[in-house]
């Protein structure tokens, strides 16, 4: 008797694992995607209306849809997206890296590879990074765009909220240069009613890929190699590309004929 109510408790305590397992795995692999947006135009902004929309925010939808995962998506400060995926509040980041966000989220794949350029007004002309000694330069919060610059401490960072924001102080003359994407800077300008004809020539000092990053608190095999097949295909098939060049028109984004300038 005692032999059997042992093997009964054994049975019950064996089922209540497995069901806590299956349970957990179930909404594991059902569970909302939850993704971050950097609220810097254009990959991530709100419409006159409210309704958030963006480069990247398009993109991360249609991963996730691709992934087949549902999904919920919310544009926040550039800086905030590394506190949310440290603390496993967002699941997902598409974004620039830099070394904070190495610690806390993997690196899933490579959405695209975008030029970094330093932009000035018709004021100023920069041919490399020497020339930038004592001057300030419009940099975003949190943002790590190229080493040098980085570790240039005779350059004067000052750190904006957003493109736009580098793209007014360069017009009133409280900047003397902005870093960042093509992509952002030139589109942030047309967005601030400054043509890039009034902006100088930019500086193109590399470049820099845009990742699917994974919070460390959430990753699992299968939702990281789901959203790695998802974005490898679109973007074999060409539909990544189709969303920036929706929002970049006939601008040459990409700078594929630009050579590089020498530090």
């Amino acid at each position: 008797m005692r032999r059997t109510c042992g093997r009964i408790g054994y049975n019950l305590l064996l089922l209540s694992f497995m069901f806590i397992f299956f349970t957990e795995s179930d909404q594991t692999l059902g569970a909302e995607l939850r993704i971050d947006t950097i609220a810097v135009t254009p990959f991530g902004f709100l419409t006159a209306d409210g309704k958030p929309t963006g480069m990247m925010y398009e993109i991360a939808n249609k991963i996730a849809e691709q992934a087949g995962l549902p999904h919920s998506n919310t544009v926040v400060p550039y800086a905030r997206t590394i506190i949310d995926i440290q603390s496993g509040n967002a699941d997902i980041v598409l974004r620039i890296g830099n070394d904070k966000l190495g610690e806390v989220a993997i690196p899933v794949a490579t959405v695209v590879s975008m030029p970094i350029i330093i932009v000035s007004t018709n004021k100023n002309h920069f041919n490399n990074l020497s020339e930038m000694q004592g001057l300030t330069v419009g940099v975003l919060r949190g943002g790590q765009f190229d080493n040098d610059f980085d570790n240039n401490s005779n350059i004067i960072k000052y750190a904006v909220n957003d493109y736009v924001q580098i793209i007014k102080m360069l017009a009133a003359g409280r900047l003397d240069a902005g870093i960042g994407t093509s992509v952002g800077i030139y589109y942030s300008s047309l967005q601030a009613g400054i043509t890039p004809d009034k902006l100088g020539q930019s500086l193109l000092i590399g470049r820099r890929d845009f990742v699917l990053y994974m919070s460390k608190k959430t990753a699992n095999p299968q939702t990281i190699e789901a959203l790695r097949e998802a974005t490898l295909k679109l973007s074999a098939n060409g539909q990544i590309k189709n969303i920036i060049d929706k929002y970049m028109s006939d601008f040459n984004w990409d700078l594929q004929d630009v050579p590089l300038k020498a530090r």
